[in-house]
């Protein structure tokens, strides 16, 4: 009966349990043994002192222990401490004692102690706890087993997501060509999230930017942002039309999302040798385009959500832009406070951060100083999916 000890949490199941008595008196652990047994438990190990229960505990699975306080050499105080603390079992402790004193009793499960049995031993009590304590652990078990099994489909969901974005070189050889820098920043609030990036090569001088928000957060959300960008990457038509290409985007999402979903979103076509922006919106947050000379103004974001009503027309507008220029888009998570709503940040105060981390900050190192100066922690980042996306006007074609 070798193998890894710690390995034995996942198999005590009722009458199958491997149990260890431990006692120094011969004749109880007999009488355990007689009674366990006839209460079906066969998988008995037995050890006449703590030493020797340490070295079965080491060299065998065990599913519970039944243990003795008073022995000599090592007295079950000590056993408890070592099979919860250098071996790292997570099983049943009994131990089975006359202690009568609060503290003592205390003392014993301040060792690791799961229960504790009232010596002499009652039979019906003794079958009753043994077999209390292990369907609580074979739940505990279960449930672990489970939560194991959902965190890693989390995490393969996740990387799945993650690679629906281009790279950092994918956006590189879209944008720079066509004399724009752009950096993205992306983190979901709880490994998955509904926010959702994509840039999209147009013709030889142009190329489109789109961000989009789908409501609520985890596993729903994030099925909706594949949904998105299973629709924009197959709708290439009208894609230098803003407007005419958000409108047809939401008919299919009217058609896809269920009832209490929508997405906000932005979608801008860059023509940097044309020296313009033009773009549509949908209840996006306002994009900030900051100019070369020191002036800034926030991007029309408004427009009907997403999801909400088919045969819904987009405004198409356009701005200027000439080399020296940013535009910054970012999802409402870097500017709501949600905790304080009247201490949300507004389009001035964006502007603010944004021109003042672009002193000491560029390209990709812009989105994390701009999100250190929001955020005051690591938690309140982390109150929704983030998302940002910093073009930068080189006119370098």
């Amino acid at each position: 009966m070798g193998g890894d000890p710690q390995s034995s949490t996942s198999r005590c199941v009722d009458d199958d349990a491997v149990i260890l008595v431990v006692d120094d008196l011969r004749s109880s652990r007999l009488l355990i043994g007689s009674v366990l047994n006839a209460a079906g438990f066969t998988n008995l190990l037995f050890a006449s002192d703590g030493i020797e229960a340490v070295e079965r505990l080491e060299s065998e699975p065990v599913d519970m222990i039944l243990l003795d306080i008073v022995m000599p050499r090592m007295d079950g105080f000590e056993v408890c401490r070592q099979a919860r603390g250098r071996l790292g079992l997570n099983i049943p402790i009994l131990i089975q004692s006359g202690l009568q004193d609060a503290d003592q009793r205390a003392s014993a499960f301040d060792a690791g102690a799961s229960d504790i049995v009232s010596k002499p031993i009652h039979a019906h009590e003794l079958v009753s706890r043994v077999r209390l304590h292990l369907e609580r652990r074979r739940m505990i078990d279960s449930l672990q087993t489970y939560q194991r099994r959902m965190e890693d489909e989390l995490r393969a969901a996740e990387s799945m997501q993650v690679s629906l974005l281009k790279s950092d070189a994918d956006v590189a050889a879209i944008a720079q060509p066509r004399g724009a820098a752009l950096t993205t920043f992306y983190q979901a609030s709880n490994q998955l999230g509904g926010d959702l990036w994509q840039v999209f090569e147009i013709d030889a001088s142009r190329f489109g930017l789109f961000m989009v928000d789908l409501s609520g957060h985890g596993v729903a959300a994030a099925i909706n942002a594949f949904r998105v960008h299973m629709l924009a990457e197959a709708r290439r038509r009208d894609r230098g039309d803003p407007g005419k290409w958000l409108a047809a985007l939401n008919d299919d999402l009217c058609q896809m999302l269920s009832i209490g979903h929508f997405a906000t979103a932005f979608y801008g076509v860059v023509d940097v040798a044309g020296g313009r922006l033009d773009y549509a919106a949908a209840g996006a947050p306002p994009p900030i385009l900051l100019e070369a000379g020191g002036e800034w103004r926030p991007l029309d974001g408004s427009g009907l959500i997403l999801g909400c009503r088919e045969g819904v027309t987009y405004d198409t507008h356009s701005a200027r832009l000439a080399v020296g220029d940013h535009v910054l888009l970012y999802s409402d998570a870097l500017y709501e406070n949600f905790d304080v709503p009247e201490e949300s940040l507004e389009p001035h105060d964006m502007a603010a951060l944004a021109r003042e981390v672009l002193t000491s900050a560029t390209g990709a190192d812009f989105h994390q100083a701009l999100i250190n100066r929001v955020f005051a922690d690591e938690m309140a980042q982390r109150r929704d999916d983030l998302t940002l996306m910093l073009l930068e006007v080189t006119g370098d074609v």
